[in-house]
Parts: C-alpha cells; structure tokens; sequence
C-alpha cells in the first residue's frame, strides 16, 4: 500500500497566474501545472472521478450537482473521495438540467486540483491565501499601488451610482471608464449607469420635467 505523500511547499511563486483586478482579482495555478506537480513529486498518483451507483460520474444533489474526485496508486491504493460542485463563473451551483459537458469537464479538473490540495497539500497555499515561496507574495509598494487602483476605481463607480443628473451621469460614466481593468469591472459599470439612469428618469417624470 502506497504512502500518501506531503506535497506541502512544493508549488512555487513562478507557476503562479493572475485573473481579473481590483477587488476580484484571484492567484491560481493552472491545472494542468498543478497534475504535473502531482507526476513529479508522487509518481504513481492519477485523479480519478468516482461514479454514483448508477454509473453516472455526475452526483446529484438537492439543488444541482457534483464530482467525488479520489487519487488512485497504480498499486491500487485509493484515497478517499473530495466533493466538487458543479458550478458557474459565479460559484453558485448550476441546476442539473442546465449542466453541460463543458461545466463537467471544467469541474473535473478543478476538483482534481481542490482534491490534492485537500489530500496531498499540493498548492494549499493558494487556496488559503498563504504566500508560495520565492517571493509569491506581494510587495509592500506594489501592494500599495492595487490598495490605490481598488480605492480610485471604487469611487469612480460610486460616483455613477449617484449622479445628480444625466449630464454628470454620463461625465461619470467616462471618467470610470477609463479606471476600469477587466470585464467583470466593466459589467459592474454598465449595470451602475443604466439604473442610474432609470433612477434618473424616474425623478424627472416624478418633478414633471421631460
């Protein structure tokens, strides 16, 4: 029977990615980075995705669905089996009539990675938000600096959200535009100006002003 290893410390600040910015930026290591890990520090060790008693890899669950993800030794030592939801960009669980291969897929390797962390330690640190050796973590100025852009950009949204009237509203609008990093930013700006602009019209219609 196989040893379960300790993979703690063994991914590094280098592998390291970064996806979005200002207040949902995340740090990840590709999937694909974190298996190869796996190969290298503990031959032998395969994910596997556990099926239910029907033979269906998809678990159902009250409200959507799941994976049971296990590594298995080629001696055939098993580990036991970590959950993964099924779910969107969001995190929130998609109803089981609307999950896709490509949610499965997705899913699949995701709760690959969740399971060696939980299992072998590999890369916990991200999902505890640790700093990684070699310098991972971030210095105080550049720090800093996304501290300042999350600030600016904060307050630019907010001034949409509360402009006095369409001529500043769309002022605004421009301004925040230009402080915007990512699409996630630029939803959030688009959902901001256009209920503004309902609040806005709804009051003029109130005061009689066309």
């Amino acid at each position: 029977m196989a040893d379960i290893p300790n993979l703690a410390g063994v991914a590094t600040s280098d592998l390291v990615e970064k996806i979005g910015g200002g207040s949902f930026k995340a740090s990840y290591i590709n999937w694909s980075r974190t298996m190869n890990l796996l190969h290298s520090h503990a031959p032998g060790w395969m994910a596997k995705a556990n099926t239910d008693i029907s033979g269906d890899i998809v678990h159902k669950a009250t409200h959507g669905a799941y994976l049971m993800i296990s590594f298995v030794h080629v001696d055939g030592t098993e580990t036991p089996a970590v959950p993964q939801a099924i779910m969107d960009n969001k995190n929130a669980a998609i109803p089981l009539d609307k999950i896709t291969a490509r949610d499965v897929t997705d899913t699949h390797v995701r709760g690959a990675c969740k399971a060696a962390a939980f299992i072998f330690g590999l890369a916990h640190e991200l999902w505890a938000k640790m700093p990684l050796e070699s310098g991972y973590q971030e210095d105080a100025k550049q720090s800093a600096i996304d501290a300042d852009a999350d600030v600016m950009w904060q307050q630019a949204l907010n001034a949409v959200k509360t402009a006095t009237d369409m001529q500043a509203l769309q002022k605004h609008f421009v301004a925040a535009q230009s402080l915007m990093s990512n699409d996630v930013e630029k939803n959030q700006l688009i959902l901001a100006k256009d209920v503004r602009k309902e609040q806005l019209a709804a009051i003029a219609a109130q005061q009689g002003i066309t």
